[in-house]
């Protein structure tokens, strides 16, 4: 007998504006702290992430999350989601033509910490195929594309990956001067979340999002 684990979902309600939007998804990720300890790994062997320090944090939003990040972490969690790897290995040239050089290899080394750190785990799928292909060479293993593969794997929501992508970038970018994430506001984890979001989801007033 074979049982088939039914997809969750996640809807949020359009909100009447922007503060709304961004309260919503700052409450909804409270509860995800065990993301955190997975996360671990990355965060304690890199110094700095595509980010950069905290005072580049505005520049970073508004340019490579925004260019290149953003649309890397969508396509991948939708290739994902589809258990499509060439799709995944195109979104991964993709951000390797769109990152600065050092940035890249940042990116690469983030990516190849959580492959390791993760490569244990059962019954992988698409994240299985995607670890072969990496060290094939025939994909980068950029950290957008595979915390958005092991964030389907973990079931995690598209929303959710976004947003803990942007807090693993925020707490590396102020490791050394302990800076509290802004709570609300345009550059806020909870703001930017809800921009890249609203990219992804136009076409759909409810925005539903499988996880």
């Amino acid at each position: 007998m074979k049982l088939h684990m039914l997809p969750t979902i996640t809807l949020l309600p359009a909100p009447h504006d922007k503060a709304e939007d961004e309260q919503i998804i700052e409450d909804w990720s409270r509860g995800l702290d065990w993301v955190k300890w997975m996360l671990g790994s990355v965060r304690a062997r890199l110094e700095t992430l595509v980010a950069g320090d905290v005072s580049a944090w505005n520049v970073f939003a508004e340019g490579v999350l925004r260019e290149a990040i953003g649309p890397a972490l969508k396509a991948a969690w939708r290739s994902a989601h589809t258990n499509d790897l060439a799709g995944l290995i195109e979104a991964a040239a993709r951000l390797s033509s769109q990152l600065p050089a050092e940035a890249c290899q940042r990116s690469l080394l983030a990516g190849a910490v959580l492959l390791k750190s993760t490569r244990h785990a059962r019954y992988q799928g698409v994240l299985g195929r995607l670890r072969e292909a990496v060290e094939q060479g025939r994909c980068d293993g950029h950290i957008a594309i595979v915390w958005a593969a092991v964030g389907h794997f973990f079931q995690l929501s598209l929303t959710n990956v976004i947003a803990e992508y942007l807090r693993l970038e925020w707490d590396i970018a102020t490791r050394d001067e302990a800076v509290p994430a802004p709570y609300a506001g345009k550059y806020s984890i909870a703001g930017l979340t809800s921009q890249v979001m609203r990219d992804a989801s136009a076409e759909s007033a409810l925005r539903v999002v499988d996880a």
